[in-house]
């Protein structure tokens, strides 16, 4: 599986990329109203060799793989609409299989979709199960969603779907597999974007947590870390997204859950903590409904 690891590439080739991107004939664009681009690799484990599919391989008419199918129709019962070109012209560098997030954030943005779901779908075979030898297969997809455009292609949120089958005939174990996977993923990635659907700030009663300027997925990480240390924090939910801003849902344990005074306890934690990398200072007042924000700078050196 060297060959689709994920490359991280240069800014200064991305905007390259864009270039040439753009400039190419005989791009059709997603629709409009799209909601999500689908970048998803299709590996096929076989017992001496894999078959890797991808629809953005072919220069001028998408190859829709089984996976890409299923999943198009889970989501589109939930009301999601997937974006579907007709076609795309791109540069040889972006047909290839397990795109970074970079360089999908960057082609959904190209697409005039709003987020992008990129990552694999692995199906691998099972020897026989005894005692009653029957075949099997099982899938495994790890995916992520994150924001068109994004320079640094920070993932929103990580979805893994995993899913194991039994029966004697091997090729519709297959299809059964598929079917299971494409609709288990595009039921937790319709509920996640019906989360974040509608007006800004609007998506939680709770009072949400704010944070401006955040350009890298391992600082988002430092601060649901440090929000989950405090003892009164039950979990962190990512409720909403748009450009340039992430929302977040504390929500808490037990008692503390009903007191009204325990959430500006946790945002002064937070803001007062020492993070070695950047300050948190707050904005007041918000412009948005309900939220408490933060904005993040980066700290200066020293030397």
């Amino acid at each position: 599986m060297d060959r689709l690891a994920r490359q991280t590439t240069p800014v200064r080739w991305l905007a390259l990329l864009v270039v040439v991107f753009v400039g190419l004939p005989g791009v059709a664009a997603a629709d409009e109203d799209a909601d999500i681009v689908l970048l998803l690799t299709q590996v096929v484990e076989g017992e001496d060799d894999q078959e890797i599919r991808f629809w953005w391989s072919e220069a001028d008419k998408p190859r829709w793989t089984e996976s890409d199918e299923v999943v198009f129709a889970s989501l589109r019962e939930l009301g999601v609409q997937p974006a579907m070109p007709d076609a795309i012209n791109i540069s040889r560098i972006y047909r290839r299989p397990g795109l970074s997030t970079d360089n999908a954030a960057q082609l959904g943005r190209l697409l005039n979709s709003e987020r992008v779901l990129v990552g694999e779908v692995q199906y691998r075979s099972l020897p026989p199960v005894a005692p009653l030898g029957m075949a099997g297969v099982q899938a495994r997809a790890v995916v992520e969603l994150v924001p068109a455009g994004d320079a640094e292609g920070i993932s929103l949120e990580r979805f893994t779907v995993q899913r194991t089958v039994f029966g004697d005939d091997v090729e519709d174990l297959m299809a059964r597999a598929q079917q299971m996977t494409g609709r288990a993923l595009g039921e937790v990635i319709g509920q996640s974007l019906q989360r974040v659907s509608g007006d800004v700030g609007s998506q939680s009663g709770n009072r949400l947590l704010a944070l401006r300027n955040l350009e890298r997925a391992e600082n988002l990480e430092k601060i649901r870390d440090r929000l989950v240390e405090i003892e009164e924090v039950d979990r962190v939910v990512e409720r909403w997204a748009s450009e340039g801003v992430i929302a977040l849902e504390v929500a808490m344990h037990g008692e503390a859950a009903s007191n009204s005074g325990m959430l500006d306890y946790v945002f002064r934690a937070l803001e007062n903590h020492e993070f070695e990398d950047f300050h948190l200072i707050r904005n007041e007042p918000s412009s948005l409904h309900n939220v408490t924000e933060f904005w993040l700078e980066p700290r200066r050196s020293q030397f």
